[in-house]
């Protein structure tokens, strides 16, 4: 028994702490591990919640769609197609040396950036194609337009002297012809608005008199609308490609991998002022306008065009506003200069917004450009129109083009800077009087609203310089508020928030609408 009892007593010795000491540590314990436990779980609540934070305003990215499967060539067969497109059109691609005496003013350019000085002999080349089997030629106007002697030499090695069949300068396009026959034709193509971006394309001529170039590229872009500085009517849709054109291209074809001609080669643009070479940036006719104007070329020596008579703007937001139409919608008419010309006599007026000739619908004033241009002369035509907001309708009788629309000059108006009278409209940038009795004597020609603020002077670089505003313009009416004195005009602009807005002015016995954007 002592020995059990010696037992227990050294045991509890070892042991000195009652049992309720043992329950507070125990809880301590717990609590610990109850508090490191809840802060795993915050912890992890807050990075959830982060993550779910910052991907809420990261987009998912869509999956790739799947592309229809293309039989892509491989490079020995598209070489191939290239040497079979080659030897078929090749024949029928001439090369055009031409000998001129320039007229032209010496600080013109032609569409390569070469300078014509004036009254001098001069020299050049270009490119054509074959067309018929009896020697007619297609090329371009600026290759042959001015020529008095003009050299072809065939890719065999023949050559002929060429005579003009006919030029039309709008379109950039003419044809000559040589005494032969049997010859290898380039065929156009049946329709080259069929022509896609993305295309393989070859084009061909004599590139800096390099005869029989062939080069190759892409369609870059398809219905471009261009002017080449000297002539502002133009009638072609051009074709933009990569393919190298450099000078002495200009008449040359371009063609698709079928062999069928889709372009006629016309300019270039170029790296800058020094650089005459192609930075990839070339620019072709469309063949189907050589398809439309070949027959009157070989026929009459020139192309005679529908005229309508009025002056055009695209209803873009500022011209709608002003005659509270939605944008696009139609052709705003800016003019109508003439009261003899077929929309003269029919009773158009500006502010008229055309909607349609002839049944077809027309949202661009080049739309509507090209829609009077392809109709013959002497043909009645339907002109829907909107004025007011109400849909109306005339019936006209077109007449032929002039070859110069434009032609009467717009000289510098009345007044002059320093003007004492004159009122500064600081905002667009202009100075402006009041048109008085005595100054309406003044103004020729005789202004057709005897009333407005007469612009002055017009700042450089200032949102009316921009617009167009000229010095000796008669403004109007200035977004939909009619203009009599110049403090109209202040007033009217002073306080208007910024936007765009339509500056209808006189400049020459002609009305045009301006477009202003005020900041």
């Amino acid at each position: 028994m002592n020995d059990t009892g010696n037992d227990s007593g050294s045991i509890g010795q070892q042991n000195p702490q009652d049992p309720r000491k043992q329950r507070r540590g125990a809880r301590g314990a717990w609590i610990a591990i109850s508090f490191l436990v809840a802060a795993l779980v915050v912890t992890v609540a807050i990075i959830q919640g982060a993550y779910h934070r910052s991907s809420k305003n990261v987009p998912v990215l869509p999956e790739p769609r799947a592309v229809a499967s293309t039989s892509a060539p491989s490079p020995t067969e598209l070489s191939n197609s290239f040497r079979e497109v080659a030897k078929a059109v090749k024949p029928a691609v001439v090369y055009v040396d031409v000998v001129e005496r320039s007229e032209a003013d010496p600080t013109q350019t032609d569409p390569f950036g070469f300078s014509e000085p004036r009254g001098q002999r001069r020299e050049g080349a270009g490119s054509g194609f074959i067309v018929t089997e009896d020697g007619y030629i297609l090329t371009n106007n600026h290759v042959v337009g001015n020529a008095s002697k003009i050299n072809v030499t065939l890719a065999d090695g023949r050559k002929f002297k060429a005579t003009v069949i006919g030029k039309d300068a709008p379109t950039d396009l003419a044809v000559i012809k040589i005494d032969a026959t049997g010859l290898p034709v380039a065929m156009l193509a049946r329709d080259s608005d069929e022509v896609e971006q993305g295309d393989w394309v070859l084009a061909l001529g004599s590139p800096f008199g390099l005869q029989q170039t062939l080069t190759a590229g892409i369609v870059s872009a398809t219905g471009r609308e261009l002017r080449d500085g000297r002539n502002n009517q133009m009638f072609s849709r051009f074709i933009q490609t990569d393919a190298s054109i450099n000078p002495g291209n200009s008449g040359g074809p371009l063609v698709n991998m079928k062999g069928e001609v889709i372009g006629i080669n016309t300019m270039i643009l170029t790296g800058g002022p020094f650089s005459q070479g192609n930075i990839g940036i070339g620019f072709a006719i469309a063949s189907n306008g050589a398809r439309k104007v070949f027959p009157s070329l070989v026929k009459n020596g020139r192309v005679s065009r529908g005229y309508l008579g009025v002056l055009v703007s695209d209803l873009d937001q500022a011209h709608a506003r002003a005659v509270g139409l939605e944008p696009n919608t139609g052709v705003f008419v800016s003019d109508v200069p003439d009261p003899n010309s077929p929309a003269g006599k029919a009773g158009l007026q500006p502010k008229d917004v055309i909607t349609a000739f002839n049944g077809k619908p027309v949202k661009a004033g080049q739309e509507l450009t090209d829609a009077v241009a392809s109709t013959s002369v002497g043909q009645q035509a339907r002109v829907d129109f909107i004025r007011k907001g109400q849909p109306q309708s005339v019936t006209v009788e077109l007449v032929e083009r002039p070859s110069d629309p434009n032609a009467r000059a717009i000289p510098r108006g009345q007044g002059g800077d320093g003007d004492p009278d004159a009122v500064q409209q600081s905002r667009l940038g202009i100075q402006a009087r009041t048109v008085t009795p005595e100054l309406v004597d003044q103004i020729k020609p005789k202004l057709k609203t005897p009333a407005g603020a007469l612009v002055v002077a017009v700042q450089p670089n200032s949102p009316g310089a921009d617009a167009g505003v000229q010095h000796g313009d008669v403004i109007h009416n200035f977004d939909q508020t009619e203009i009599k004195t110049v403090e109209d005009l202040v007033n009217a602009v002073r306080s208007i928030p910024p936007g765009e807005y339509l500056i209808e002015v006189e400049r020459k016995g002609r009305t045009a609408f301006l477009k202003v954007t005020l900041e």
